[in-house]
C-alpha cells in the first residue's frame, strides 16, 4: 500500500492534531463492511430456512413416520402374509397384481377362499354324514350262558334239626359277569353233597335226579336261588329201600353249580 503522502507543508498540522487518511483507505473499508453486512443477512436467511425445514419436517415427516409404523403394527397383528409368488406374478403383469392383491388382502383379514383350503371345508354330504347320529339296533345284545362266571352259596334252613325233621338246602347263584347271562338251575346242573369227615354220605345226582331244564336269566350282579329236601339217608349204599338213614351227628354240605362249588354248611342231625 503506498503511503499516503501529508499535503500540509512540514511543520503544519491541523489544530487537533488529527491526520487525515486518504479516499482509498475509505473506499476499502466501505467494501469490507458491505461484505461483512452481506454474510450477516446471507447467515441470517440461511437460519431462518434452515429452522423452517425443521418446524416443516416435524409436523410433516412425523405424521408420516407414526402413520407408517401404525400401518407396519396393524399389519404385524396378522397371522397371514402375502406370498413371495404372489408379489413376482404381480410385478410381472397387471392382471397378476390385481389377483395378487386380492389374495395378499384375503390372506391379511385372516380368510382364506375355498380353493386354498379344500381339507378344511367338508362337502355338505360329508357334514350331513358326521351330523347324523348312528343308527341303534332295536335288538337287545344276545344274552350268553354263564358259565363260570357264576359265585355258589349253600345255605341250610337251620342247624339243627331234631328227630323227624329234614333238612331244606338252598342253592344260591350270583352271576359277577358284566352282562346278563343264562343258568340251568335243574337237578342236572345243582348238585347237593353231604359228607361226615372223610366219609361221602348223600349226593343229590346218585338216585336219578329229575334232568328237566330249570334255565334262568340272571342279570348282573343279580342272584337267582333253588332249593332241594334232604331225607336224611346215606344214599351211597343204595337207593329207594337199599338207602340207610343216617346216625345223629355232624355233618356237611356243599352245593356245586355247573361245576363251580361252594363254601361247607354245617349240619347238626339230632
Amino acid at each position: 500500500m503506498a503511503e499516503y503522502e501529508d499535503p500540509t507543508p512540514d511543520g503544519e498540522h491541523h489544530e487537533d492534531g488529527y491526520r487525515r487518511e486518504s479516499p482509498e483507505v475509505y473506499r476499502r473499508r466501505r467494501i469490507i463492511a458491505v461484505i461483512l453486512a452481506l454474510l450477516v443477512v446471507i447467515l441470517l436467511v440461511w437460519a431462518i430456512v434452515f429452522a423452517v425445514g425443521k418446524v416443516a419436517a416435524s409436523f410433516g415427516g412425523g405424521g408420516e413416520a407414526s402413520s407408517s409404523a401404525s400401518s407396519n403394527d396393524n399389519f404385524a397383528s396378522f397371522s397371514a402374509r402375502p406370498s413371495q409368488s404372489a408379489s413376482g406374478s404381480a410385478s410381472a403383469s397387471g392382471s397378476a397384481s390385481g389377483s395378487a392383491s386380492a389374495s395378499s388382502s384375503a390372506s391379511a383379514s385372516g380368510s382364506a377362499s375355498p380353493s386354498d383350503q379344500p381339507s378344511e371345508s367338508p362337502s355338505p354330504s360329508e357334514s350331513s354324514a358326521e351330523a347324523a347320529p348312528a343308527p341303534t339296533s332295536s335288538e337287545p345284545p344276545k344274552v350268553e350262558a354263564c358259565g363260570s362266571n357264576i359265585e355258589v352259596q349253600a345255605a341250610v334252613d337251620k342247624k339243627t334239626f331234631g328227630q323227624g325233621e329234614n333238612p331244606v338246602m338252598t342253592a344260591t347263584v350270583k352271576n359277577t359277569a358284566a352282562n346278563p347271562c343264562t343258568m340251568d338251575l335243574s337237578a342236572a346242573k345243582v348238585t347237593y353233597d353231604i359228607t361226615s369227615g372223610p366219609a361221602d354220605v348223600y349226593s343229590s345226582n346218585n338216585c336219578g335226579p329229575d334232568t328237566a331244564p330249570k334255565e334262568a336269566t340272571i342279570q348282573a350282579g343279580a342272584t337267582e336261588t333253588t332249593t332241594q329236601s334232604w331225607d336224611r339217608t346215606m344214599n351211597t349204599t343204595g337207593c329207594g329201600a337199599e338207602a340207610q338213614p343216617v346216625q345223629p351227628g355232624y355233618y356237611w354240605l356243599t352245593v356245586s353249580v355247573n361245576g363251580v362249588p361252594s363254601q361247607r354248611q354245617a349240619i347238626v342231625i339230632q
